[in-house]
């Protein structure tokens, strides 16, 4: 009996609440998804994991910014990849970016099959069906 694997995690932290539901609704379809707010409960609520989990962490948050954040996650969570998402990137904060180990920078507004590549290429995975194509079947003639 063959075992099923689960989905990949992906962790976002993201103040805005309607950017944080959209990139939660975009990527439950193919991925497990958890969300938060900020850092301080990105912190408080979740485990340590050796998992293979993709963090998508804004940079501009209240408290800890994504840099901070990331600096303050990475001893829990050694087998994660990060991707720093912000509206503001500009020279100083790329640089910051990449210093700081992510793997990607995303500026926004960004089109979220470039997020679902970007985590699919991060994660080593193939895409068995496009994320477009598989919410065009869930939902019907509506985006057809």
């Amino acid at each position: 009996m063959s075992k099923v694997e689960s989905p990949p995690q992906i962790v976002i932290v993201e103040d805005n609440v309607e950017a944080n539901n959209l990139l939660r609704d975009w990527l439950k379809l193919r991925f497990t998804v958890t969300c938060f707010l900020d850092a301080e409960s990105t912190l408080r609520v979740l485990p340590p994991s050796g998992e293979r989990i993709v963090f998508l962490i804004d940079y501009n948050m209240p408290g800890d910014n994504g840099i901070i954040l990331k600096a303050k996650l990475t001893p829990r969570f050694p087998n994660a990849k990060y991707i720093l998402i912000s509206g503001l990137f500009d020279g100083k904060l790329t640089e910051a970016g990449k210093e700081a180990g992510f793997y990607a920078l995303m500026p926004k507004p960004f089109a979220m099959p470039a997020v679902t590549q970007k985590i699919e290429d991060l994660l080593g995975l193939k895409a068995k069906e496009s994320l477009v194509d598989m919410v065009k079947r869930q939902t019907g003639p509506l985006l057809r």
